[in-house]
């Protein structure tokens, strides 16, 4: 993981469980169905942040291991997964990198990364992935892609984003890296399944959205007022019954690593 990735978000862990996307049962289903995931087996999830892709797995009767290097935001993930885990149940966190998870070799049936893959070096993610997996393992990489158009709110936040983020064309690059997800697999050819996510936000779950994103101007920065000026107006703008709809795809690249 790069230098600085680890701690980025040490501040935005609170924002990060109430604003971010949860992920669709459907993609268990999924995996499910085409043989990449069967009852009993165990997943690891690296950079499991405060758990928002665990979740559906954990839902469905799975064990989970998260791996997250971030303190304050695994410790938020171990909060809000803590049904799971009471009485040694199906959920744990571990203090790791997608490169060096330090879980022992062949512990798992299933590595998935939910929003986190564009923060690993992929050589090395892909070499710790095929360690910890078990022989005919797979692997799959999930994005909540968000929806820029086919609403004027969507087209209207995508706007806000690109007139007050920091960095955010260089991160929107980062999660389409199609040549590291094409390394990451390599020699298997990942398939690619897509699920609809819409999601209902109160001004306040809005608010916690932006909050979370790393390519946006935190609280103390001096373009934050601003940031946080033109939210509110959006919001004012297109809700309806006190809550926007934002929409979501989720993306899912999987495959059985060699």
């Amino acid at each position: 993981m790069p230098v600085g990735a680890t701690e980025r978000f040490s501040n935005r862990a609170d924002a990060y469980v109430r604003g971010r996307p949860t992920y669709p049962p459907q993609l268990v289903d999924h995996l499910q169905q085409v043989g990449a995931l069967k009852r009993g087996q165990l997943i690891v999830d690296l950079g499991v942040g405060t758990g928002l892709s665990a979740e559906p797995f954990l839902r469905s009767g799975y064990s989970v291991i998260g791996v997250e290097p971030n303190e304050a935001m695994r410790q938020a993930g171990d909060q809000q997964l803590a049904p799971y885990a009471a009485n040694g149940g199906t959920y744990r966190s571990v203090a790791g990198t997608a490169e060096a998870t330090t879980l022992p070799d062949d512990a798992a049936d299933l590595v998935i990364a939910g929003q986190a893959f564009h923060w690993f070096r992929v050589e090395d993610a892909a070499r710790e992935a095929r360690r910890i997996l078990r022989p005919n393992g797979w692997a799959a990489l999930i994005w909540n892609d968000r929806q820029s158009t086919g609403s004027a709110f969507l087209a209207g936040y995508e706007e806000m984003l690109r007139t007050h983020g920091i960095d955010y064309a260089n991160t929107v690059h980062r999660h389409i890296d199609e040549k590291g997800i094409a390394q990451f697999f390599a020699p298997a050819q990942p398939l690619v399944a897509t699920f609809d996510n819409p999601r209902e936000l109160e001004r306040e779950d809005l608010l916690a959205l932006a909050r979370s994103a790393s390519y946006l101007p935190p609280p103390g920065d001096p373009r934050h007022t601003a940031m946080l000026s033109a939210l509110n107006t959006l919001f004012d703008a297109h809700q309806q019954n006190g809550s926007v709809q934002m929409m979501y795809r989720t993306r899912m690249h999987y495959a059985r690593l060699k």
